[in-house]
Formats: C-alpha cells, structure tokens, sequence
C-alpha cells in the first residue's frame, strides 16, 4: 500500500479528548507528520518516523515530557491506530462537504482559563474549523506576581490548595513554540481575564499576535417579546456561550506597538507592587489588599449559622457588577482566614463550603 493512502487529516471516530489529531502529508517526497493534543492543540515533537508498505511508526513527545509511540495502519476507508499503552483507536479522514481534505488552520486560540478554552473549542467544533485551542491554567488576578518563575506560583497555591497541579510552564513552552498564528481572548472587566492579557503581552512582547476583546460586546437576542434586541454587555469571554463565540471567529484585530507597551508597562507595574490581589476599577486592573473582600463577606454572615457556600455564593453575586472581580476559591480562602482572625466563628473545617457553617461572633 503506497503512503499516499496515508494523506490527510485523521481525527478520532468516538470523541475522545485525550487521543490527538493526525496529518499525514508528503512535502516533496518526504513524509511530514503532525500529532496535535485535541485538549489544547499542542504540536508533539515528531520522532524516529519510518513508514513502509503497510504502516507509518513514530514516537511523539508533548512539552509535558510524556512520549507515546503510533502506529498506523489503513484499514479500507479508516486509519487504525496503535498506541504505546497497547490501545488502539480508530480515525476517519477529515474532509470537507465537497470531499476535498481539511487541514490543521494554523489558528491558535489562547483562552484566558479553562472554562473558557472549553466553550471556544465547542464553538470551533460546531462552526466546522481546524483552529485550535489553548487555556491558561493559572489565574493571576490573586497571589504572588512579582516572578516569572512557574514554581514559585505552584508553591503558592499548593500552600493554600492541596490539588493544584496545572502545568504554567507547558503553557508558556508551548505559546515560545508555535508556529500558529495567536489569536488572544479576553474581557477588561474580569480581573483574571484581564490580568492574563497584561501577563501574556509582557510574555510575547513585539511577537505579531491578534485580540478578540469581548468587553462590553452586546450580541444580537431575541427579546421575550419575540422582537429583536441586544444582549447586555460582556463582562467576559467565560461568560459566553459557544454560539455567541461562535459569531466572533474572525472578528479578532492586531495589536499595535503602543498598545503592546502600554500593556506591558501596566503588568510591569502590578508586578512591582505584587500584592495580594488585582481587581478592576474604572482605571483598569489595580493592585488591592489581603481584605479587600473582608466587608462583603461578614456582611453576607448573620449571627445565625449559615453554610460557607452561601455566604460565597452571595459574595460572588456582589462582587460580579459591574466587574467579575474574584472567585470562589479565593473567597473561601479568605473565610479560613476570618475564621482565623476571631472575625467569624465556624461550625466544622471552613475549608469544606458545603459542610461548614460560619456566624459572626456574639
């Protein structure tokens, strides 16, 4: 069987995040073939490729250091694919309605975090493109700020989250590597969202990049009174569901030098002043104390026991007008803290929301 049979571009037949795309391509003469992680469109490092008759074998190897070995075979119309963990999965080729062959895009999405990385590729997946995506895996509107090194973060968190694993240098690894063309989401008026796009602009400095800017966009709705209308403003691209963000592909526009200075020089300066928390004001992203927060939440506690949960929830609920300022991780964070302080007396570990129960003191 001639390689050629090998040409295209192979995704899996029953969805599965964790196994990546395949192309397969001859470039004149030579085999050239790409793995790409469909959780994030990471390119594997391609190693040790030989293909005969019958099979293409290579080993490839993902900025987290993991490596697996593929093997492919044809099998009529279907690429079978044999896997270092002796799985096997099979893939169809991606192809367009006219049955020409479709193609990585070479658009890379970089999401301000996870939820919003999720709904981007939805969005993707259902307007039928080869982009991919990227998500941010810190959230840089709380903590430490003043190095760039990763482990420094990671300690952080872990000083106050036990599970926290993401790997911030993969993501950065990966952005210093790509060839793609970056296409950078966010919203000014979420502080996460909007400390990732400062961070990330000192990061890429004069690298040529796009923004899709969703502050204050109103979409198109349908009002209950069955007329047409507009939504209320974006807050953030987390916010938004994947058929709005749908109608935002190819709405992204470059930054210019000044802006790309403007925002470094403003990351710059939050990095200096490194302190506990970053919030948004009508001035942009501005550097706040530990108790920023403090006041709304006791005033959401009573003298009567009610869940941390509650009292975080409607903490949330304050904090989200007109600026989507904190999380609840950080909130319950700052209960252990109130605890700890006298300030508020719990009923059971505050670090388990949903069990304990917290009151202000007689």
């Amino acid at each position: 069987m001639p390689v050629e049979n090998f040409i295209g571009r192979w995704i899996t037949m029953n969805n599965r995040r964790k196994v990546a795309t395949i192309e397969v391509d001859l470039v004149d003469g030579r085999l050239i073939v790409c793995a790409i992680d469909n959780a994030n469109g990471e390119l594997a490092d391609i190693r040790n490729l030989n293909c005969d008759d019958t099979e293409i074998r290579f080993a490839a190897t993902w900025s987290s250091g993991r490596t697996v070995s593929y093997r492919l075979q044809k099998d009529d119309d279907e690429l079978v694919v044999h896997f270092t963990t002796s799985d096997t999965a099979r893939f169809r080729k991606d192809v367009n309605e006219d049955g020409t062959l479709r193609w990585r895009s070479g658009v890379l999405h970089v999401a301000p975090g996870h939820s919003a990385g999720y709904s981007i590729s939805l969005a993707l997946r259902e307007s039928g493109r080869t982009d991919h995506v990227i998500s941010f895996p810190d959230e840089l509107s709380c903590g430490p700020i003043d190095s760039d090194d990763s482990a420094m973060r990671a300690a952080w968190w872990a000083s106050i989250f036990d599970e926290y694993d993401a790997d911030v240098d993969a993501f950065w690894r990966h952005l210093a590597s790509t060839s793609d063309r970056l296409v950078i989401w966010f919203g000014r008026r979420s502080a996460d969202e909007y400390a990732f796009f400062l961070a990330l602009a000192d990061r890429l400095g004069d690298r040529p990049y796009d923004i899709i800017d969703v502050t204050g966009l109103q979409m198109p709705v349908t009002l209950p009174t069955g007329e047409p209308g507009l939504s209320r403003p974006k807050l953030a691209v987390s916010y938004i569901g994947e058929d709005e963000l749908a109608a935002l592909f190819d709405t992204e526009r470059a930054m210019t030098s000044q802006e790309k200075k403007e925002a470094a020089q403003s990351w710059h300066k939050l990095k200096s002043e490194n302190a506990p928390f970053r919030i948004v004001t009508d001035a942009g992203l501005v550097s706040a104390p530990a108790e920023v927060f403090d006041d709304v939440l006791l005033k959401h506690a009573t003298k009567e026991w009610r869940k941390v949960a509650l009292v975080i929830g409607e903490t949330l609920g304050e904090t989200m007008d007109p600026y989507i300022q904190v999380g609840d991780r950080m909130l319950l964070a700052r209960v252990v803290a109130l605890v700890e302080q006298g300030k508020l007396l719990a009923h059971g570990d505050p670090w388990v929301m949903r069990r304990c129960e917290v009151r202000l003191p007689d």
